[in-house]
């Protein structure tokens, strides 16, 4: 039986992998600040912001799903983040799991078929999140003592989503839902079953001697426009969809951005924007070459 650690267990996608590793036969341990009572999950109550001090196995396997997910600008965010990941690191000798994002790509137009190379940060970070997820990734790389995969997702979607869903649903007025283009855009969406396929064979992979240590996409592989998914796979209630302009959204989530607090949220932001206006698709061979993935729809 493998024994792995779950960080951020009592998040959606957390909470998901820890009831998807048991089912596989795994040990598995959580690691959060509250406790989700998942049955058979042995849970510890620590807050990775700060270094644990205890015992673990130093060969289990980590899946470090733990970061702040806040959208606007915020250095704090961005320093809590790599804390998060620095002592995620620190808990195994063994093999490592980063959750990474699509969000490490330039954002500012469409994303064709990306390649994992093209995640350079030669380019400016729409919010501190996606700022701080490159420069986990670097650190990752940098400090992983065993063997690593940094796997990188686009908008995760599952029966527990607490994100992706209820921002849309927060989004509709009146029954109405403004949309970039009425929300025309393609997306490749990722399933919480096929990101935990993925990261399962990412484990195999490391244990049968693979050296991985890369970042590699992972998705559905079949694009949705914004539009048919909000209808029909986001609960959002059947909204009517309308346009909103992107030069007009552009300039209001700007200005939202610097209307809003230190460290808040602004109401609307480019980040927002910029996911809803473009298409974005992701090329999977390294996830097929390397792990033998193939997404399930």
């Amino acid at each position: 039986m493998t024994k792995v650690v779950i960080t951020g267990v009592s998040g959606s996608l957390g909470r998901f992998l820890a009831e998807d590793f048991l089912a596989r036969g795994y040990e598995v341990i959580g690691m959060s600040r509250t406790n989700p009572e998942i049955s058979g999950v042995e849970h510890i109550a620590h807050d990775l912001n700060e270094e644990f001090v205890g015992t673990l196995d130093p060969q289990a396997a980590v899946i470090n799903c733990a970061a702040i997910t806040r959208d606007g600008n915020s250095r704090a965010l961005e320093q809590a983040n790599l804390a998060i990941t620095q002592n995620a690191l620190r808990l195994t000798r063994g093999p490592f799991v980063h959750v990474s994002t699509s969000s490490v790509y330039d954002l500012r137009g469409p994303s064709i078929c990306v390649e994992e190379s093209a995640a350079t940060g030669e380019y400016g970070f729409l919010n501190s999140y996606s700022r701080s997820k490159f420069a986990t990734e670097k650190l990752v790389s940098q400090q992983a003592s065993g063997g690593f995969v940094i796997l990188r997702p686009h908008a995760l979607i599952g029966p527990t989503d607490q994100t992706l869903g209820p921002r849309v649903r927060r989004a509709i007025r009146n029954g109405k839902l403004y949309l970039p283009g009425s929300g025309s855009a393609k997306h490749e969406f990722t399933s919480f079953t096929n990101f935990a396929e993925a990261i399962h064979l990412s484990l195999m992979a490391m244990a049968n001697g693979s050296g991985l240590n890369r970042p590699i996409n992972v998705s559905n592989g079949v694009s949705t426009s914004i539009r048919d998914a909000i209808k029909t796979g986001l609960g959002a209630d059947n909204p009517e969809i309308r346009n909103l302009p992107l030069a007009l959204a552009w300039s209001a989530a700007s200005l939202a951005e610097a209307l809003a607090a230190p460290n808040a949220e602004p109401r609307i932001s480019r980040y927002q924007i910029a996911q809803l206006a473009f298409d974005r698709s992701y090329n999977l061979d390294t996830a097929r070459e390397l792990l033998g993935y193939e997404p399930k729809n």
